[in-house]
């Protein structure tokens, strides 16, 4: 987590809840650390002042609430309401106290085994309920992953998720999402699906158990270049203590057309555990 002392914010009141400490900056906004009127932590986001006149903008934040509000599942953090503060929309979520699996693995440098495919079989079972409601989340990353006290993960930050039954906030050929997790088809601006969020998982799972993204050592527009035309290499080069069969079983999720990954998030782990001989986790049990 981090804090910024001169965020003008910090002490103050946005709608019924008080600031106490910033948690992070994104492309769309800030998200705070805040309590409301009874002393309940809450996570609250709020969209950057100057896109808040922007009506594309302000549709795709208003869109997430709505999207977080319909999505009911144990591993997706759930929007507990929005507002309008100076002309700034925002909204309040629960309150994940552990930080995120980014920063875990800034701390750790990789996870065990048996860590990463329980992270992943949560983050897994919270895409599928996306799936359930026709969503694609789009922006699947650690950074996107929250981790509670027990080590618990949710899927959160619903900025980029595309709705099936509602317009498209994109122009045809635009691509949006995070350059080490974006699946080929995303970086081509071309039609995504659940297939999408299977690779950035994929993507996710590789840094979680190598200690790093499969093409961590590109730099700029050559790492979407990557994904695009290169084979990831094998995580045992990292990791040599990782079980032979997972290698391959990992790729799978990384495979560069979206009809050759696994059929959905949940198989994909399930097949995890069985190339590492681990038992699937409760979430997908």
């Amino acid at each position: 987590m981090s804090g910024d002392a001169d965020d003008p914010l910090l002490g103050r009141d946005v709608g019924p809840y008080r600031i106490e400490a910033l948690l992070g900056v994104g492309g769309m906004g800030r998200v705070y650390k805040a309590s409301d009127a009874g002393g309940t932590a809450v996570a609250l986001k709020l969209v950057r002042g100057d896109l808040a006149a922007d009506s594309v903008f302000r549709q795709r934040f208003e869109r997430e609430a709505r999207i977080a509000q319909q999505v009911v599942n144990p591993h997706v953090v759930p929007v507990l309401d929005t507002g309008e503060h100076e002309g700034v929309p925002y909204l309040a979520q629960r309150y994940i106290e552990g930080g995120s699996l980014a920063e875990r693995l800034s701390r750790e440098g990789r996870l065990t085994l048996e860590d990463a495919l329980t992270v992943g079989a949560q983050v897994a079972s919270g895409l599928a309920a996306l799936v359930a409601d026709g969503l694609v989340h789009r922006d699947v990353k650690p950074a996107n992953v929250l981790l509670d006290g027990d080590g618990t993960a949710y899927i959160t930050d619903f900025g980029l998720a595309k709705d099936s039954q509602s317009p498209a906030l994109t122009r045809p050929g635009q691509a949006l999402g995070s350059p080490h997790y974006m699946a080929p088809e995303q970086i081509r601006g071309e039609e995504v699906s659940s297939a999408t969020d299977v690779y950035s998982l994929g993507c996710v799972l590789y840094e979680c158990v190598s200690g790093a993204p499969p093409f961590a050592s590109q730099r700029g527009m050559r790492i979407m270049w990557a994904q695009l035309t290169d084979l990831p290499p094998d995580p045992r080069t990292n990791a040599p203590d990782l079980p032979p069969a997972f290698g391959p079983a990992l790729l799978s999720g990384l495979a560069k057309e979206p009809a050759e990954r696994p059929a959905s998030a949940p198989d994909y782990v399930r097949s995890l555990c069985h190339a590492a001989g681990i038992a699937v986790p409760a979430a997908l049990a």
